[in-house]
């Protein structure tokens, strides 16, 4: 009883932080896109429109399962949906250091001095990146454990 107490809460923390980072995010981006436009356009490979489609849905997109996860709404769906995000974000974040790329994502913001969440998060493609949003992807898959559920 305990045990499933402590994964409760621990879920739940983990739900609204990943719903919260998600929700800042995708109002950074709304308010300033210009860095996910230019991290979009380095990738050579993916077609124009494509591109233009994520430059243009994913800030909306962020906002709007930020704010589900955060509220536990129609958590059997945004669920899923925000750890594929996650997963997406990861792919990237190795995808850019892979391939060299430089600059920042604009996920949260310019690290100036009024900004606590990009000076401690960051958004300059590296090995913190990659780690960070390891961490987020871990947290996103501990929210389909169920302690409930029997293996055999």
């Amino acid at each position: 009883m305990y045990k499933k107490k402590i994964i409760s809460i621990v879920q739940i923390s983990f739900r609204v932080i990943l719903g919260a980072l998600l929700l800042i995010a995708g109002v950074f981006k709304l308010q300033d896109n210009s860095a996910l436009f230019e991290t979009i356009a380095y990738i050579s490979w993916l077609p124009t429109g494509l591109k233009s489609f994520v430059i243009d849905l994913l800030p909306y997109v962020e906002v709007l399962v930020g704010a589900l996860m955060i509220t536990g709404i129609f958590r059997k769906t945004v669920i899923p949906v925000g750890a594929m995000i996650y997963l997406g974000f990861f792919a990237f974040a190795v995808y850019g250091l892979g391939s060299g790329m430089e600059g920042d994502c604009g996920c949260f913001g310019e690290p100036d001095d009024s900004n606590i969440l990009a000076m401690l998060l960051g958004s300059t493609f590296g090995w913190s990146m990659v780690i960070r949003n390891g961490i987020f992807l871990a947290m996103a898959g501990i929210l389909f454990y169920n302690p409930e559920r029997k293996f055999r």
